[in-house]
């Protein structure tokens, strides 16, 4: 057999490879589309509320075939990571190509937009050689590589509007069945980038707190005899951030009752651990405006009617309204069902 012969029977034999490795994740893929309850990746341990809402984010990932854009927007703590990680788990098996890139609002405080997109080119690409001069040629070599892939990609903790525009220019870069799950604190910044699927996720309620507390202090999800009313004290002092109560109850762990209680009251009185620099990070980052807005808000406006409170407010701040949109959108607000403004337990320490 000639050389060419044999080349030509290798790319002959390779191109049908890649063609039974196609059918079978377009196989793989609709299989998952028309399941009903995806199944756990083996070894995951969850609590039946995270379970429950990657169940609800998922059936929201399931609606279109075509490349679909979700946002999961909520306060620092909420457990955004937390359930990205575990949908990203669960679907990336259905996909020809998976980045998540953890943390781009950290990393770019010491990293340029073109080492993300040269690290998002490593994730689908595995090309040990990647130099991109600019952000704009980073984009048109992302765009060339990502057509008509089936892509999974979860950019997690986006704060700027040009992270997003880096990273993925349009939902056309990608190919059918695409998903990009996109998680912020920022709910302006999605609407902005377009983004109609928003997930909002909310604090825990009594009964999930517990399971959480209880899961991470004494690893089961009732509490031992003695250890209830801590539990309770614990929900309280978190509002049911699992963050907060995830940290509080590794931390109380094989503790006495006496020494846990002692443990929540310093926290009641010095607020300092990986939750409060968190919330602080987020203040931080706020403008100045927004800064007073919110602080009259926390001091003297808690429970107030929104209109009474921008009334009042509007005397000495002409922008209130503006100011109180954006902080309802960063999470530092909510208007409950009696229009009533609300703040967080946690950012009120």
């Amino acid at each position: 057999m000639s050389f060419f012969t044999s080349s030509s029977k290798r790319k002959s034999d390779n191109a049908s490879m890649e063609e039974e490795t196609s059918q079978l994740q377009d196989d793989k893929f609709i299989s998952w589309v028309s399941s009903t309850y995806p199944k756990h990746k083996s070894g995951a341990i969850y609590t039946e509320s995270l379970n429950s809402r990657v169940q609800d984010v998922i059936q929201i990932l399931k609606q279109s075939k075509c490349p679909l854009l979700l946002g999961i927007w909520g306060m620092p703590g909420i457990g955004k990571t937390t359930i990205a990680d575990a949908i990203y788990d669960q679907i990336a098996p259905y996909f020809e190509d998976t980045c998540f890139l953890k943390n781009v609002r950290s990393l770019v405080k010491y990293e340029t937009l073109v080492y993300l997109q040269e690290k998002f080119l490593f994730d689908i690409d595995k090309a040990t050689e990647i130099n991109i001069s600019t952000i704009e040629s980073g984009k048109l070599i992302l765009k060339e590589r990502l057509q008509g892939k089936r892509v999974l990609l979860v950019l997690d903790d986006v704060d700027k509007l040009e992270q997003l525009n880096a990273l993925y220019g349009s939902l056309e870069w990608f190919g059918e069945g695409s998903k990009i799950i996109i998680t912020t604190r920022d709910r302006k910044l999605l609407k902005e980038h377009g983004v109609v699927h928003i997930y909002k996720m909310k604090e825990l309620d009594e009964s999930d707190s517990f399971e959480l507390f209880n899961l991470k202090a004494f690893n089961k999800a009732t509490p031992p005899e003695g250890y209830a009313q801590l539990s309770r004290q614990v929900f309280a002092y978190s509002g049911g951030l699992p963050l907060a109560l995830g940290e509080i109850g590794t931390f109380l762990f094989g503790r006495t009752v006496n020494a846990c209680k002692s443990y929540l009251e310093k926290l009641k009185v010095i607020p300092k651990n990986n939750v409060q620099r968190l919330l602080e990070d987020s203040f931080n980052d706020l403008s100045g405006k927004e800064k007073q807005i919110f602080l009259d808000i926390a001091y003297l406006f808690i429970g107030r009617n929104q209109d009474d409170v921008l009334q009042a407010l509007n005397r000495s701040t002409p922008s209130a309204a503006l100011q109180i949109s954006l902080l309802k959108d960063k999470c530092f607000l909510t208007i409950d069902e009696n229009n009533n403004l609300q703040v967080h337990v946690l950012l009120q320490a």
